[in-house]
């Protein structure tokens, strides 16, 4: 199986997670199309988390460049969530999917249980897969317990649109003419 097919399925699984995860389908009247600030506010520190231990990985193992790629689609839903849009929460959700998977990937081929992604990995980058999957993790929770303030439709329009987005930004990091600078 291709690095691109692995990334689909992923990609896959990430969407649906994401739709799980916000599968409410009351729509709250109070504030349509703001997220309470909590809520959103904490689904924000997640993505920023996430957002700055990619880098960090970036930084460690010189591949700086390709990371600023790959957390592209969490400084846009970080945009959104910073103007306390709902679509914000929305938008978090596939790509805490998506990294969770991501970082459980890996852990199962250093654990030698599979080889999804492989790849050498120093103890800077491993301990920044347990800070990436737990934020996920926490992400993912803190999404789900906030009231849905869009509609169910736009919700998955949304969840559909980050997750290949993800995808995009992922497949546009390991292409030649980035890998090679």
């Amino acid at each position: 199986m291709t690095f691109q097919q692995k990334l689909i399925i992923i990609t896959v699984l990430a969407a649906l997670i994401g739709v799980a995860v916000l599968m409410r389908t009351s729509a709250s009247t109070s504030s349509p199309g703001r997220v309470t600030s909590r809520f959103g506010g904490i689904v924000a520190a997640w993505l920023a988390v996430v957002a700055g231990a990619l880098v960090v990985v970036g930084i460690v193992s010189d591949t700086f460049l390709r990371h600023l790629i790959q957390v592209a689609p969490l400084i846009v839903a970080l945009g959104l969530l910073a103007r306390q849009s709902a679509w914000g929460v929305s938008a978090a959700a596939p790509l805490f999917a998506f990294w969770f998977l991501v970082m459980c990937a890996i852990w199962l081929f250093l654990l030698g249980v599979a080889r999804i992604f492989t790849g050498t990995f120093t103890v800077a980058e491993i301990t920044l897969t347990v800070v990436i999957g737990v934020a996920c993790l926490f992400g993912l929770g803190t999404a789900s317990r906030r009231e849905p303030t869009i509609p169910f439709v736009a919700r998955l329009g949304t969840i559909a649109a980050f997750a290949v987005l993800q995808f995009g930004a992922m497949w546009l990091s390991v292409q030649p003419f980035i890998t090679r600078r």
